[in-house]
């Protein structure tokens, strides 16, 4: 399995748990790339590189290996995010799945957004289209998240909110409360949309 973008490992320590082994982490930052591997130094089963996308040595060094990768929070940061995940595309397997988290609804983007290095915030359209671009099938599309989305409007256009630690413990003891309502009731909006895409099998000899 192939985790890009891995921060300090949060998402990796679950992939770990649910099985993937071998595991490699592609993470550009110094300061995390330093945290994963002192995260995981012990275990033999990981592989972590600093490395940006799309130019990545080892994704470029290992077409069609993966049978899934995970593209979290990760493509909104790349001016050519059509390369950057046309990069980790090529690294699945046939049959192999990517699922990929980016922020929603362009008409929020704002003064968060920018001073997370967001360049850009997708549509469903968009984001659909960027995938099959890339060479995979869309398998699911939803959005996630609609707690979210007025407070990131508000901070985003005033200095009425702004995120930081208190907010954020505020907000997710609200989210605890809000995440099993959500995942019934599917609401059409979120401030995140996330996709789960195939990359086809390989078809019959001399095709």
């Amino acid at each position: 399995m192939l985790e890009v973008g891995a921060g300090i490992g949060t998402f990796s320590a679950l992939l770990l748990e649910a099985g993937a082994s071998p595991l490699v982490l592609v993470e550009p930052e110094a300061a995390c790339a330093a945290e994963l591997r002192r995260t995981f130094a012990s275990d033999a089963r990981v592989e972590i590189v600093q490395e940006l996308l799309p130019e990545s040595p080892t994704l470029r060094a290992r077409p069609a290996t993966f049978s899934y990768a995970l593209c979290q929070n990760v493509l909104e940061h790349i001016e050519d995010d059509a390369a950057a995940l046309a990069s980790v595309v090529a690294t699945l397997a046939p049959g192999g799945e990517v699922a990929v988290l980016v922020p929603a609804h362009p008409h929020l983007y704002g003064r968060v957004d920018a001073r997370f290095g967001h360049h850009r915030r997708y549509t469903r359209a968009g984001l659909r289209k960027l995938i099959e671009d890339a060479g995979c099938e869309v398998t699911s599309l939803r959005s996630f998240n609609a707690l979210g989305v007025p407070g990131w409007w508000i901070a985003g256009r005033s200095g009425l909110l702004d995120i930081n630690a208190g907010s954020l413990r505020a907000y997710e003891a609200a989210l605890r409360l809000w995440r099993p309502i959500e995942d019934r009731l599917r609401p059409p909006v979120g401030l995140s949309l996330v996709a789960r895409a195939c990359r086809p099998a390989a078809g019959p000899p001399g095709q």
